[in-house]
């Protein structure tokens, strides 16, 4: 995420001078152990998307609300050459798919930049629309976030 092509499309400068690279210690601090290694799944989970045998990203959800059945989702990809094949799209709907049948999420959350225009089409194509209505306690990362529900 912070290391390749696709970096200035999400973070830093000079089209998000305003959303720094993190450095590897704000990172850790955000994606703690159990996102790592599945003891808390409740309280969010990453995965590695391959693609061919290829590591090509990474997707996770974050903490499950358990009363409104609902949680936030991030992915990006490593490389631009993996992107506009639809590969980010069908990780989406896998992981969509999962947290439903998993934990009877039925409202999923999404919020990339408005200058991000490539993930805004992306999660369109997911089953992703706007919406207006926040989440309580939602903080999103960008002062431009389209904020993207799947229900």
């Amino acid at each position: 995420m912070t290391d390749s092509n696709l970096t200035s499309d999400m973070l830093g400068p000079p089209k998000f001078a305003d959303n720094p690279i993190p450095t590897w210690e704000e990172f850790d601090a955000d994606y703690t152990n159990h996102y790592f290694d599945g003891t808390l799944p409740l309280k969010g989970q990453c995965f590695i998307i391959i693609h061919n045998e290829q590591e090509i990203g990474q997707i996770n959800y974050n903490e499950i609300d358990l009363d409104s059945k609902s949680t936030e989702l991030d992915i990006w990809l490593a490389d631009r050459k993996f992107t506009g094949k639809g590969l980010g799209t069908e990780a989406i709907s896998i992981l969509c798919n999962y947290l439903s049948q998993m934990y009877e999420c039925n409202t999923i959350y999404i919020a990339p930049s408005r200058r991000n225009t490539n993930a805004v089409k992306s999660y369109k194509k997911a089953g992703f629309i706007e919406t207006e209505n926040i989440p309580e306690n939602f903080i999103p990362d960008y002062d431009d976030a389209v904020l993207m529900i799947k229900t």
